[in-house]
C-alpha cells in the first residue's frame, strides 16, 4: 500500500490499485490535503496505465483472430504455390529430358553425317583403286 510504504509491488493489478484509491478516500483529511493530491494523482496514472493495457490486450485479442484468419488464408495459399512448384518441377524435369534426348539424337546425326561422308570417301578410293586394276589391265594386254 502506498500510505507508509516506500516500494511499489512490480506486478500490480486493477484493483489493488482501487483499494489504494479507496483507502485514500478513507485517510483524506484537511492535514493531510497537499499529500493525498500528490499520492492521488499517482494512483490515477497508475489506473490509467491498467486501463491502457487492459485495452491494448483487448485490441490484441481481436487481432489475433484476424491474424489467425489471414493465417489460414496464406497457409491455403502455400499449398497451392507448392502444389504448382511440383507440378513446374516435373515439367522441367520432362523439359530436360526432350533436351537430352534432342542432342543424344544430335550427336547420332553427326556420326551419322561423318559416317556417311568416310564411306564415300572410302567408295571413292574403291573406285579410284578398282580404275587403276583396269588401266593395268588394259596395259598387260598390250604388252
Amino acid at each position: 500500500m502506498w500510505w507508509g510504504c516506500s516500494i511499489m509491488a512490480p506486478n500490480r493489478y486493477y484493483c489493488s490499485s482501487l483499494d489504494e484509491c479507496r483507502v485514500a478516500l478513507g485517510k483524506l483529511s484537511i492535514f493531510n490535503l497537499w499529500y493525498f493530491k500528490k499520492i492521488f494523482a499517482i494512483l490515477l496514472e497508475e489506473l490509467q496505465t491498467h486501463g491502457n493495457r487492459m485495452e491494448a490486450a483487448l485490441e490484441d485479442k481481436h487481432d489475433m483472430h484476424r491474424y489467425h484468419d489471414e493465417a489460414k488464408k496464406v497457409h491455403v495459399e502455400l499449398k497451392a504455390l507448392r502444389m504448382e512448384k511440383e507440378e513446374l518441377e516435373v515439367k522441367i524435369a520432362e523439359m530436360q529430358l526432350i533436351v537430352d534426348k534432342d542432342s543424344h539424337v544430335e550427336r547420332l546425326h553427326q556420326k551419322k553425317m561423318y559416317l556417311t561422308s568416310e564411306v564415300k570417301k572410302l567408295e571413292k578410293q574403291k573406285s579410284e583403286l578398282l580404275d587403276i586394276d583396269e588401266d593395268s589391265m588394259v596395259f598387260g594386254d598390250m604388252w
